[in-house]
């Protein structure tokens, strides 16, 4: 992978619609890198589309996307992860084994070890065997937020997060807060969409809507 150090992300006069509705018009921000990003607004402000614009789901109308030095998009695909706000595991299977095949389509190495440590690290090991429909929110998020934790994301350009706090309890939020602060010490960059009030980082720019 390509050094991080001294990149950036830039969006320059993004325009994007949606159906009949502008999400944004002339949109313009300089993302702080290395660091941790909050994205704030109101409801439909275009939070989640932001997200999904950057990471490629969603194309813009107009405007130009630096990602981290004009990255190819092939290239940028291995060097983000995007956790949804909404549970992206497929009820049918196992928490496991979403894993398995969410590391696979990575082309990382999914051996047993590495996922039940992680699954450890959030505290719902003991749901390794559960099929994601019997799961709580809780369970689910925290599953979601497991693929941050394995050595592989850490060596990441860029971890985008839309709402990740969402279901979360206390211990949740401060497993997630420390690695989260362990990739941004690692030169890593977050794009955080979230409504909390209070932020406890140190390194972090606050982006409105």
């Amino acid at each position: 992978m390509t050094s991080r150090l001294k990149d950036n992300m830039i969006l320059k006069n993004i325009s994007l619609t949606r159906g009949l509705k502008t999400i944004f018009s002339s949109l313009n921000i300089e993302f702080l890198c290395p660091g941790l990003n909050i994205i704030k607004g109101e409801n439909g402000s275009g939070k989640t589309s932001l997200l999904m614009m950057i990471s490629t789901l969603l194309q813009e109308d107009r405007g130009t996307i630096i990602r981290f030095g004009k990255l190819k998009k092939n290239d940028w695909l291995n060097e983000h992860i995007l956790i949804k706000q909404n549970s992206s595991l497929s009820d049918e299977l196992t928490i496991e084994e979403n894993l398995k095949i969410w590391c696979g389509l990575k082309g990382w190495d999914f051996n047993t070890d590495k996922i039940e440590k992680s699954l450890k690290n959030f505290g719902i090991l003991k749901y390794k065997n559960f099929l994601v429909s019997e799961c709580s929110s809780g369970i689910k998020k925290k599953a979601e937020l497991s693929k941050l934790n394995f050595d592989e994301s850490f060596k990441l350009k860029c971890w985008l997060l839309d709402e990740p706090l969402n279901h979360l309890d206390e211990n949740g939020k401060l497993f997630l807060k420390k690695i989260m602060d362990k990739f941004i010490n690692m030169n890593g960059t977050i794009l955080q969409t979230s409504h909390e009030k209070k932020i406890n980082h140190k390194n972090f720019k606050i982006i409105k809507l």
